[in-house]
């Protein structure tokens, strides 16, 4: 991209995080769900990092156990000392943690912005995915372009992006939930996707590019100091409890019901 059009680029950030283990048998793992919050402005993300930090410091004393024993300091102390230096290890407010209310609490500011997710049966999987690291690591880097795609798609179809205008991607993926392997390149293979459009030689399908200029960038992030993907584990969290009820009652109005606040949702395989 030409630097002097920098004020004229369209950035989308995009912050992601999975839950579930992408496995075949377990029946406690029938879905593995792969998505996030994603914002199209700095400011935007800068925003909601502001405030969602400021609701996590409001519920998290209670999930600290060491805080909790300790009768000599008031809960304020949370919102004001500097965690790095802090005697106490805060938790992380996972999905699986909170209580019904505070998950609530959380989801209904995530659920005012943008958000995605990709939800994948895994008995739907083919069994060679599971045959190894690497081949996984592929298939989660397929997922994640799938709905980078998707996400571009909506974008442009609700005339919030210009497709003939240069879009900076910029997706931050928690670092814990990466598998990574030597020979993938994802930032290269989203954006000829999105830029080049590709050919399946196997079925003698393409699909055509869907923007005219793209760079894409992945950064890994710490999910206890970053705190989108924080509202990326959550809200997957919650999004993979809803569709194992689905798997299990058989019931997709109910999943629906929850879940329609959802910008972009794709199913796998």
């Amino acid at each position: 991209m030409n630097e002097n059009n920098e004020e004229n680029i369209q950035n989308i950030y995009i912050n992601m995080d999975d839950s579930g283990r992408l496995v075949k048998g377990e029946p406690k793992e029938l879905v593995f769900v792969y998505g996030g919050v994603f914002f199209l402005s700095l400011k935007e993300q800068e925003d909601f990092s502001r405030q969602y930090k400021s609701l996590v410091n409001l519920i998290k004393p209670k999930y600290c156990q060491d805080f909790r024993k300790d009768t000599n300091i008031q809960n304020k102390f949370c919102l004001t000392h500097n965690h790095q230096n802090c005697k106490y290890i805060c938790p992380e407010l996972k999905s699986n943690m909170l209580e019904p209310s505070d998950r609530r609490r959380l989801l209904n500011f995530i659920k005012k912005y943008d958000t995605t997710v990709a939800v994948v049966s895994n008995h739907k999987v083919k069994d060679y995915i599971f045959d190894s690291k690497a081949s996984k690591g592929r298939f989660k880097d397929y997922i994640i372009k799938r709905e980078v795609k998707r996400i571009v798609e909506n974008l442009i179809s609700q005339n919030r992006i210009n497709p003939n205008s240069p879009v900076k991607l910029i997706l931050n993926l928690d670092e814990q939930s990466t598998v990574s392997n030597g020979y993938y390149d994802l930032e290269s293979s989203i954006k000829e996707e999105l830029q080049f459009g590709i050919l399946n030689y196997d079925y003698g399908i393409s699909f055509p590019p869907i923007l005219s200029s793209v760079s894409v960038k992945v950064k890994y992030k710490n999910s206890y100091y970053n705190y989108p993907v924080q509202a990326a584990d959550l809200l997957v969290g919650e999004v993979r409890h809803c569709y194992y009820n689905y798997l299990q009652n058989q019931d997709f109005s109910i999943y629906r019901k929850k879940t329609n606040f959802l910008n972009t949702s794709i199913y796998l395989p």
